[in-house]
């Protein structure tokens, strides 16, 4: 009776399990693959496809076949690579290096990351060896997009006299010596071919053979594809602006006398027919920065070259803009119009007061007439940590002290912004209550290359303020009041400084602006400028009227700072006071930066 009552039990559940499922409760894989069938198979050979039928958004890195004698091969066992790229649909790679009348087994296979799908398994057996003899293609390799090299030997000469021995290659299937060839030295059993001047990014086949008095005897043939010299390497998109990187891998044939991107809403877009850039000459890796896109957008980018032979294009990188605000927290009406004027630069106490810079030097700052003979628009915050994370976001690089490459302070960013992921899929974001701070644990680098991006996001020149510009604007400009701090020459109505550590600076515009409206050009943070910073630069301008100076200087050099910062005492708040970096990767957490743009945008 117990047992009777057991089974009911089971009975039970089996009928409520088979009962409850439903169709939508069955889940597919997130990818399948099919193993179709093999062709042309021969004593060596064999060509296998197969078919991906379903794709949910998996990244496919890798596809072809894997074989074996023996059932359930992986890809540990022996594999062949497709050199078809599409995601979904047939595919086909060609095994060889196969013993001949022999049984093989054989799955279709897809990589993706580090996770492996298999098909189906199907079984094959190779022909059997021919009383004539025969020879075998057993390698392809350095294939580039004019050369390759082949391994060939003579496996069973049939007994005959060889009088000539070698490979013989071209674009159609089963190319004979009557078409390109490679032939050995005499002697020996087998050699290695060096192929030369083959097309750029096309399939070629390449069989061996040897020749007796009987005649020619060929094997099977295996198929290659040249590799293209151009490279689409990715995109780093924006909102209505991309990053755009390339390389060109070698020059194929003759010199690379052109080389750029092209790009559209086509997936294939051309240089006769889509937008295009050119990004100079010769090999190597190459990026562009390109505006003129739309947010929420999809297109598609192609990296070119130009050489002798002609115009050749990389595969196609589709992308999509970003959709949001460029500057989260800014509209145009922050941007504050500085007419043009003269006014005199400098400190008129310069003898008497000491550089901060390095507490000795005095003299240094003479009071020198200089005229700023264009108006500009300034933004009248210091940019903030939310809106360069949106720029790093985008630009992706990394943290390294690379004169070239750093961009912030990797020790110190306790009110800047947090990091996470790797390159090149960083992720930055404003440490939690700092989002409206003033960015101010940027290199002078970072700055430029945010002005760069910025420019080609809004489609007009965005730019640092040269240090005349900024000393005009922080004076107020042609409503300049006289004060000895922005705005007032009372500093604690308009600046934030000497603040504890455990502070940091304020959220922009917390205290009073200046005459033309402008916020912070007193302490919160230093502004970096254009200029490359010369201690002597004002020396040579007295007594003379300077128009829109701007010192330039080495590369890598010292770029000068205004401003002073929420971490230093009053001594760099005067309006006239000069700072510096040591180089344009140097920053503390003090240096930040605000932004010139000679005419408005149609928005931020």
């Amino acid at each position: 009776m117990k047992q009777l009552y057991r089974l009911f039990i089971v009975g039970v559940l089996a009928a409520t399990m088979f009962s409850s499922c439903k169709s939508e409760d069955i889940v597919e894989a997130d990818i399948q693959v099919i193993t179709q069938d093999f062709s042309r198979i021969g004593q060596n050979t064999a060509i296998g496809s197969g078919y991906i039928t379903i794709d949910r958004g998996i990244a496919v890195d890798k596809r072809g076949i894997c074989w074996s004698v023996a059932p359930n091969p992986t890809v540990e066992d022996e594999v062949a690579e497709a050199v078809e790229t599409s995601d979904l649909g047939a595919f086909t790679a060609q095994l060889y290096g196969l013993d001949a009348a022999t049984t093989y087994y054989a799955r279709a296979y897809i990589l993706s990351g580090d996770r492996v799908y298999y098909g189906n398994e199907l079984s094959f057996v190779t022909k059997n060896t021919s009383i004539d003899g025969w020879c075998v293609v057993d390698r392809v390799y350095e294939i580039t997009p004019t050369t390759a090299k082949v391994v060939m030997q003579i496996a069973d000469d049939g007994n005959n006299e060889i009088l000539e021995y070698g490979i013989c290659y071209g674009l159609m299937i089963d190319p004979t010596i009557g078409d390109g060839k490679v032939v050995s030295e005499p002697g020996g059993f087998g050699f290695t071919a060096d192929i030369f001047d083959l097309l750029q990014d096309n399939q070629y086949y390449v069989r061996p053979y040897f020749t007796t008095n009987s005649g020619t005897t060929y094997g099977e043939s295996v198929r290659f594809t040249t590799l293209n010299f151009i490279k689409s390497i990715k995109v780093s998109q924006g909102y209505q602006a991309a990053y755009l990187f390339g390389q060109v891998i070698m020059d194929a044939g003759s010199p690379t006398t052109e080389r750029g991107f092209c790009w559209g809403t086509t997936d294939e877009p051309t240089v006769e027919q889509d937008y295009f850039v050119t990004a100079g000459k010769g090999t190597g890796a190459y990026e562009v920065l390109v505006g003129g896109l739309t947010k929420g957008s999809t297109y598609y980018m192609r990296a070119y070259a130009k050489n002798d032979a002609g115009l050749f294009y990389g595969v196609a990188v589709p992308f999509t803009t970003k959709t949001g605000d460029i500057m989260p927290g800014a509209n145009l009406s922050d941007m504050v119009l500085v007419e043009k004027g003269t006014f005199a630069m400098g400190e008129p106490n310069t003898a008497t007061i000491v550089s901060p810079i390095d507490n000795v030097t005095y003299g240094k700052e003479p009071v020198h007439t200089v005229t700023i003979s264009r108006d500009f628009f300034m933004d009248k915050y210091q940019i903030t940590n939310e809106q360069l994370c949106t720029f790093l976001n985008v630009y992706q690089s990394t943290t390294r002290r690379d004169l070239n490459q750093a961009l912030y302070n990797s020790s110190g960013r306790t009110f800047a912004f947090n990091v996470s992921g790797a390159a090149p899929n960083l992720n930055y974001t404003p440490v939690s209550g700092c989002g409206r701070k003033p960015a101010s644990s940027m290199t002078w680098g970072c700055a430029y290359n945010y002005c760069l991006w910025l420019s080609a996001e809004l489609g007009v020149t965005v730019r640092l303020p040269s240090e005349a510009e900024w000393e005009y604007a922080a004076r107020g400009g042609n409503m300049s009041m006289g004060y000895t701090y922005s705005g007032s020459n009372v500093k604690t109505d308009v600046a934030v400084y000497g603040r504890a550590t455990a502070l940091g600076p304020n959220v922009v515009g917390s205290l009073a602006p200046n005459e033309l409206g402008i916020y912070d050009m007193s302490g919160n943070a230093f502004d970096y400028c254009m200029d490359f910073f010369d201690v002597d630069y004002y020396l040579g301008q007295v007594g003379v009227e300077t128009r829109d100076p701007i010192k330039t200087g080495p590369a890598n050099g010292g770029k000068a700072m205004r401003g002073g910062s929420w971490r230093h005492t009053d001594v760099y708040l005067r309006v006239s006071v000069r700072g510096k970096c040591n180089n344009e990767a140097d920053c503390g957490t003090h240096s930040g930066m605000r932004i010139v743009l000679e005419k408005l945008p149609a928005g931020i």
